[in-house]
């Protein structure tokens, strides 16, 4: 009978904090599609759609970009000038390329999204060498994103400043980050979007804070997170104008009022969170870091925030995709089909799917939010 009741107490223990989890599980759909054909770890991160409805695939380890056709599955790859340039996060611009920083070419490229050539536009600042195809520099860039002033702006963590390319007059500009030391950290993490009004948003995460700059006066307003060491990663802003960050080390998703600076932070991580995590791990075959360390977020179709778990450099090897909903604060989870996945970037510019790069399975996933 005493063993009884010890077992009894145990389930009852474990029923309790599955009740309390957070984030709870969810029922969502994700259908992975690839792997990408070139070689087996080509470093499958961020994805676009352009104009015409073709996803567009960065390749960061392999230098290469790929498109791909939704309807037939097919692939097709196209290799950056520069062999090892590290492709970075890209974004789809007003002229109707695809454009992304080559990370070690200390270069923007733009990729004609009608039969993938390419185009660069090296940084005029800090080449280290510059010979032929080859051309290495340490500006550092690692993100890039249109601002409402027609421009592509772009980080610049080797020269701990936001960069500016003008599409007509091909002219680069700087704009130094202040108070910042330690840029080449931010390169690695460095995410920028549009903020709200005429602003720019990028997280400083060696700083713990995140800045908007607006793109006219050039004017920077900093937000310092209120969690010590919190690493910033991850920055969306709202169709209300509410910045959302995400804190990877934290565990925390974080919203900022631009108009008064009030910042409140939400956590993710508890014990019946983590309980209900190597669940549903057993219950679908996909194992993966526990920790809900989130990194990029973005905004779906449906109003609510999408962000990724865990975030592959801080603590790596995770394999969910987790939404919030930015009324309630209520958290739910997916469980990609592959184990280990970690999930790399996220968008949502196609309506009513989330999708993603995989960088272990080298896929990339999608999820269908209705």
């Amino acid at each position: 009978m005493v063993r009884l009741q010890r077992v009894g107490s145990v389930m009852l223990t474990v029923a309790a904090l599955l009740a309390t989890a957070v984030p709870a599980a969810a029922d969502g759909v994700i259908t992975e599609h690839g792997p990408l054909p070139s070689i087996p770890l080509s470093g499958v991160c961020e994805t676009h759609f352009d104009n015409n409805g073709t996803l567009w695939v960065e390749q960061y380890l392999s230098s290469q970009v790929a498109r791909y056709d939704t309807e037939t599955g097919a692939f097709t790859e196209f290799d950056t000038p520069m062999p090892l340039s590290v492709p970075g996060g890209m974004a789809l611009g007003p002229d109707g390329g695809m454009w992304m920083p080559e990370v070690t070419g200390n270069a923007l490229l733009r990729v004609d999204t009608s039969d993938g050539g390419m185009t660069e536009y090296k940084l005029p600042w800090l080449n280290a060498f510059d010979a032929g195809p080859l051309h290495v520099g340490l500006g550092l860039s690692n993100d890039v994103v249109p601002g409402r002033d027609g421009a592509m702006w772009f980080t610049l963590g080797g020269l701990n400043a936001i960069g500016r390319f003008d599409l007509t007059t091909h002219e680069f500009s700087q704009y130094p980050v202040p108070g910042e030391i330690l840029g080449q950290v931010q390169s690695l993490l460095g995410i920028i979007k549009s903020g709200p009004g005429n602003t720019l948003v990028m997280d400083v995460p060696q700083q713990n804070r995140v800045v908007t700059l607006d793109v006219y006066t050039h004017r920077y307003v900093s937000y310092p997170m209120p969690t010590p060491l919190s690493l910033p990663v991850g920055v969306w802003t709202d169709t209300d104008g509410t910045i959302w960050v995400t804190e990877s080390a934290a565990m925390k998703v974080a919203s900022i009022n631009p108009a008064t600076g009030a910042i409140r932070e939400f956590p993710l991580f508890g014990v019946g969170g983590l309980v209900r995590d190597v669940v549903d791990d057993l219950l679908h075959g996909s194992v993966g870091s526990p920790l809900p360390t989130p990194g990029p977020i973005t905004q779906g179709s449906d109003g609510n925030l999408y962000f990724l778990l865990s975030f592959p450099l801080a603590t790596g090897l995770g394999n969910r995709i987790a939404r919030m909903n930015p009324t309630t604060h209520q958290v739910t989870t997916w469980t990609t089909p592959s184990s280990l996945s970690s999930p790399c970037d996220l968008q949502a510019d196609r309506p009513g799917s989330i999708w993603f790069g995989e960088l272990v399975p080298n896929k990339i996933g999608e999820l269908r939010i209705g």
